[in-house]
């Protein structure tokens, strides 16, 4: 095997391994993100409708994250009732 070979490979690797970690700190931040907008949507009506359009553009792909939402939306809608869990 020539060296050329070994670097290439090792280049490849470095590339693999640097995009998988952008990628799970990118999954990390986005989940921080929403945790923070929920602890803001929680605070107040104010506080949620700051939010609204943040998450509904960011998490638009994610159908858990937009129901968890929508229960915080019903809070303010419907104070007196509960959405069904």
């Amino acid at each position: 095997m020539k060296d050329g070979n070994v670097e290439d490979k090792f280049t490849d690797m470095s590339v693999k391994l640097a995009r998988h970690n952008l990628e799970v700190t990118l999954r990390r931040t986005k989940e921080q993100c929403f945790r923070a907008a929920k602890e803001i949507a929680l605070e107040s009506l104010k506080g949620f409708k700051k939010m609204d359009d943040f998450v509904r553009a960011h998490y638009a792909d994610e159908p858990k994250k937009i129901s968890e939402w929508d229960k915080i939306q019903w809070q303010y809608e419907f104070p007196e009732e509960k959405p069904d869990e």
